[in-house]
């Protein structure tokens, strides 16, 4: 699995497609259709996502995630939760990602993984 991360707007999903040649009718956009397809884009609206249940069934994914936590701490409770879900969930899949990269103003930076060979 490799774990693609960044801000809103950021060029993750073009950045991906262009990496691997995916067309954009093979990106998912739900956790069901993740598991039969090989991109999986808007990770951070899926919170409770069980990734037991979505690696077992597609180990080899890519996720994109947008980052959440950066700037001003929301007032409304549910937001804060959301954004700590979010969070935590990252931290998860990055543990056990073999690539994680980060993507800020379309340029990827590695994080995990070999920064050289994308496979």
């Amino acid at each position: 699995m490799i774990l693609i991360i960044g801000g809103a707007a950021q060029g993750k999903l073009d950045y991906v497609l262009q990496k691997t040649g995916y067309a954009p009718d093979q990106v998912a956009r739900t956790p069901e259709e993740a598991k039969t397809l090989p991109v999986f884009d808007g990770v951070e609206e899926w919170p409770d996502l069980d990734e037991e249940e979505l690696l077992s069934a597609n180990p080899g994914v890519i996720l994109i995630c947008d980052e959440v936590g950066c700037g001003v701490v929301p007032v409304d409770p549910a937001q804060r939760a959301w954004r700590e879900q979010v969070g935590r969930l990252c931290c998860r899949l990055a543990k056990r990602a073999e690539r994680v990269e980060r993507i800020f103003c379309g340029l990827p930076m590695t994080l995990k993984g070999d920064s050289l060979s994308w496979n």
